[in-house]
């Protein structure tokens, strides 16, 4: 009893002042106490944090280390140990060996504030595994070297370190998903390592122009927000995330994006009637943090049932990814098998954080390593729930519903999407006048979408206990069908007064943002060796991927990615996408594949730059010129849901009228449930933004993943930052779609 206690209290993080401790007495007090006497779900244990505050903690001592920055930049470094291992860990409940981070499914939050440094030791303990079927050509070569790498940290505008010179991208220290390392230990006994340090922009430090500034605007710090970082390795990617690999990384305070909303002066729209910095104030303090990483893991083998597990052994996996199996029974189930053996239960109220796809199989579905955890949340106080899909290939479309009344479903008000407050930006007037925060009834979290979730508890008096199951909903992703399962339980205390204090969002940028994409100079500078040319906007082009099955003949691949520069049909008028032509020449050829990811890879893990066998898009960086915008066209011409990500960038929908700009007319719908009765029965996939002047002040505008279902999606990005410099990638983050093709490097170059 007491070692469990103790392994709760490593991972349980107490809302106080900096600089406080929490007794022994206090915290164990809230670890016996369940949220509600008649359900036995434990409390969501939290992860560890490793930051400035927090590193003197007894429990990081040897995984997280902060100093002062010594490149002559005020800040911290704040440094996490990582030791991939393969070992046997707790997950829902079994004993299962998997490949994970520190002997834990969940390891450190890394938080670390604009101007800072976030760095990584990585070691490559991991054990040999064998070759999976499907996998013996792919990037992690013999299978007694196991390697990894890390993306740190995805969803930063941050640099990869990795830039010509040195030819070998491997080499750099950045946020570089090129490293390449193998498992064991050196001649000295020593594991093999590497050491990742990322700046983060501080003040006056990020070029405004890659999120939309003016090209005079000054310079601004990183956005804050939700990130994570996990396992990159090509071909394995999808095992190592599954198995443990991954975490989530914050920059910002926890609850730096809480803010109390203006009373608007209806005389003066600039001026607030309550005291905005006061009400956030009093806000924050009645805000506690949760932090929740969303991740699934299929065992084999399995002991016991889910749901009296107490630590049974189990198999791990991760090659049952799919669902449903190629050979597995239609309609599509994942059940419950019942404890007196009689047969299986398809209600998806059983289903609490797992499912069964046969009696010996487990599927499960946790929240920070637990399955169906409760979050109490107490009278007249709320949580924000700091949320990230960690998965390495499940979609989830979360809704939290009344456990007593179904059509009782409470709206989830959103403050934070993958990393960036989802607010317009606004005049510079207007900078310091908050907008207000928006609810969604639901909310479709792709693989690697993060979330900042506010819930209230205080906004209306009750003096019931209300339980909310926060679930996800069956999804249809074409060639997966995932299944509807209950993932937790918020509790939401009596509360005896209500608080007339609305949340509200900060807006990410003073400024308005720009009507048209100005003209890129594109100079003439000598192209590095096997690079496709840039985009020319006096030709009107636009660049267009395409994600497909279509593969060169002899290639063991499921997926590949087309590249294509395309320019307008003809001089004048508008056009449909598809009707725009390849600017391909007898003299230059700017189209690259259809290939997977695999055409590029050589021994030893390392890419083909110089285009001996296929080139590769770049980017030429104008740091003195005009903003540096792009219209890419995500073209996903399979059955299935694939879901969009680009290193080192923030993008956005592009509008109607940005569209019109590209001389491309506009399809029929902005989105998949226009003109659909309420409610669709699907998630709303959006293709690009009808009108900015329809749109609501506060609605998502960066991302850096996005759901891309079969058709065109429209995306706007700008490649402006030095930051961005380097060689990083752009590929499905539905992990075993990228290992299996859908990926393609990149390359942003200054002359």
């Amino acid at each position: 009893m007491v070692s469990s206690v103790a392994a709760r209290l490593r991972g349980l993080r107490l809302r106080a002042p900096r600089g406080w401790a929490p007794t022994f007495s206090l915290a164990l007090t809230l670890l016996i106490h369940p949220a509600n006497a008649e359900d036995s779900s434990p409390e969501l244990i939290q992860p560890l944090i490793c930051s400035a505050e927090t590193a003197y903690q007894p429990a990081l001592k040897g995984l997280c280390e902060v100093t002062s920055r010594d490149d002559g930049h005020t800040g911290n470094k704040v440094k996490v140990n990582l030791t991939a291992n393969s070992g046997r860990i707790e997950v829902g409940g079994y004993s299962v060996v998997t490949e994970h981070y520190n002997g834990t499914y969940v390891p450190p939050v890394v938080r670390a504030n604009p101007g800072d440094i976030v760095a990584a030791h990585l070691e490559n303990l991991l054990a040999p595994r064998k070759q999976l079927d499907g996998h013996e050509d792919m990037a992690h070569g013999d299978a007694s070297e196991n390697p990894t790498n890390l993306h740190y940290f995805h969803g930063g505008i941050v640099t990869p370190r990795n830039a010509r010179p040195p030819l070998d991208a491997s080499e750099g220290t950045g946020d570089n998903v090129y490293v390449h390392l193998k498992a064991g230990r050196d001649v000295e006994g020593k594991p093999n390592s590497f050491e990742f340090e990322v700046p983060i922009a501080g003040e006056g430090e990020l070029d405004a122009r890659v999120l939309e500034g003016e090209g005079n605007q000054p310079k601004i710090a990183h956005p804050l927000g939700l990130n994570w970082y996990h396992s990159h390795l090509h071909g394995i990617s999808s095992d190592q995330v599954m198995g443990g690999l991954s975490g989530l990384l914050s920059v910002g305070d926890d609850d730096a994006n809480v803010k109390a909303a203006c009373k608007e002066d209806p005389s003066h729209k600039a001026k607030c009637l309550n005291d905005v910095d006061n009400d956030t104030s009093e806000l924050k303090k009645k805000t506690d943090v949760r932090y929740a990483l969303l991740r699934d893991i299929s065992l084999r083998a399995i002991s016991a049932l889910p749901e009296e597990a107490n630590g049974a052994a189990a198999v791990w996996a991760p090659e049952d990814r799919d669902f449903p199996p190629e050979e597995g029974p239609k309609p599509r189930k994942c059940p419950v098998w019942k404890k007196d053996s009689s047969g299986v239960d398809n209600n998806p109220k059983f289903r609490k954080g797992f499912c069964q796809r046969s009696e010996d199989t487990a599927w499960l579905f946790t929240l920070n390593g637990q399955r169906f955890p409760t979050i109490t949340v107490e009278g007249g106080r709320n949580v924000l729930l700091r949320m990230g899909n960690v998965s390495a290939n499940v979609a989830y479309w979360l809704e939290l519903q009344n456990e007593r009344d179904e059509k009782d479903i409470l709206k989830l008000t959103i403050l934070g999407l993958d990393g960036v407050v989802p607010a317009k930006p606004v005049a510079p007037g207007q900078a310091k006048i908050p907008v207000a925060a928006f609810d969604l009834p639901d909310l479709l979290l792709m693989p690697a979408s993060r979330a900042e979730i506010y819930v209230r508890n205080d906004v209306k008096a009750h003096s019931d206990t209300q339980v909310y199951i926060l679930r996800t909903k069956g999804l249809n992703a074409g060639t997966d069908w995932w299944p509807e399962i209950q993932l937790a339980r918020i509790v939401l205390k009596p509360n005896a007064e209500a608080n007339p204090t609305l949340v509200a969002l900060n807006a990410p940028i003073a400024q308005t943002r720009l009507t048209e994409i100005k003209p890129f100079a594109m100079g003439k500078a000598t192209l590095p060796k096997g690079c496709v040319r840039d985009l020319d906007p006096t030709k009107g082009e636009h660049r267009r991927v395409t994600f497909s099955q279509e593969m060169p003949e002899g290639l063991d691949a499921d997926w590949s990615v087309k590249t294509e520069i395309v320019h307008p049909p003809a001089e004048a008028g508008l056009f449909e996408e598809k009707k725009f032509q390849p600017s391909d020449t007898d003299d230059e050829k700017t189209t690259i594949g259809p290939i997977p990811f695999e055409t590029y890879e050589q021994a030893g893990g390392s890419i083909d730059w110089e285009g001996e066998h296929n080139r590769h898009v770049c980017i030429r960086l104008d740091p003195g010129g005009t903003s540096h915008k792009q219209l890419w066209v995500l073209v996903n011409g399979t059955e299935s849901l694939h879901n969009f990500h680009i290193h080192q960038m923030k993008f956005r929908l592009a509008t109607h009228k940005e569209l019109e700009d590209h001389d491309i007319k506009p399809p029929d719908r902005s989105h998949t449930c226009q003109g659909a009765t309420d409610p669709c029965g699907r998630p709303d996939f959006k293709f690009y933004d009808e009108s900015e002047a329809d749109r609501p002040e506060a609605e998502p505008v960066w991302h850096d993943t996005i759901p891309v279902p079969p058709g065109r999606v429209f995306l706007i990005m700008s490649f402006d930052a030095q930051q961005q410099v380097g060689r990083f990638v752009f590929h499905c983050h539905i992990l075993k779609h990228e290992d299996r093709g859908l990926m393609a490097p990149i390359e942003v170059w200054n002359p």
